[in-house]
């Protein structure tokens, strides 16, 4: 993980750092929702703006006890596919800066998930996943991440859903690479990854699927 005094991309390959600041993210992400269930302020009629909220609200508490000065995280921020886009193409849920390049972020979209219907399913992977794959999040970047918040409890049935829909919609979604468990970013349970095309940028990204359940 990134030490809190430890400065950014100076002597380093980017992607030594990307993955320190992956893991980093992932760990303040995973302790700050423990916190969330803490406080026990949601329920599975939630909207996705407030898990997400309280989420980042955690998110920051957690790097402020952590001192990370080296990040900063920001919440529903617009997104361009290229540096000459005249506006926002998108709004990302969380934006972590890690850079003085604010072209170079770690985009996070999140989507609800149940067990009751595909609807949610479909709409993580129309309006999350899908995102990423046309540019309107983290063109020409190597990692981004959705999370998908389980509302009902059923984790691995609303895993299950998210992978058929992905597979249903490979064409779509431009996946080159299958539902595979993640392992590069320590042990974490819930964490998986497909890599996809983005063909507007001609590049290659590998999404990163984390499921937290509320209950």
């Amino acid at each position: 993980m990134i030490p809190s005094d430890e400065a950014i991309g100076i002597g380093q390959p980017s992607t030594y750092f990307l993955r320190n600041i992956i893991t980093t993210v992932l760990d303040v992400t995973v302790t700050g929702w423990a916190n969330v269930l803490t406080a026990k302020t949601l329920s599975k009629t939630s909207s996705e703006t407030e898990i997400a909220g309280n989420l980042c609200r955690e998110m920051k508490a957690e790097k402020k006890r952590r001192q990370l000065s080296t990040i900063r995280i920001e919440e529903e921020v617009g997104t361009h596919s290229s540096l000459n886009s005249p506006k926002p193409e998108g709004r990302i849920d969380v934006k972590i800066i890690y850079s003085f390049d604010e072209a170079e972020y770690f985009g996070m979209e999140c989507k609800r998930i149940n067990d009751e219907t595909n609807d949610l399913a479909r709409e993580y992977v129309n309006h999350g996943v899908t995102r990423f794959v046309t540019g309107s999040y983290s063109p020409n970047h190597s990692w981004g991440a959705m999370l998908g918040f389980v509302i009902d409890g059923k984790t691995g049935n609303c895993i299950n859903r998210v992978k058929s829909q992905l597979s249903k919609h490979k064409q779509q979604t431009h996946m080159k690479s299958g539902w595979d468990i993640e392992k590069n970013f320590g042990i974490r349970q819930n964490l998986y990854r497909t890599q996809h095309h983005q063909p507007k940028q001609d590049n290659q990204i590998t999404i990163l699927h984390l499921f937290l359940s509320i209950n």
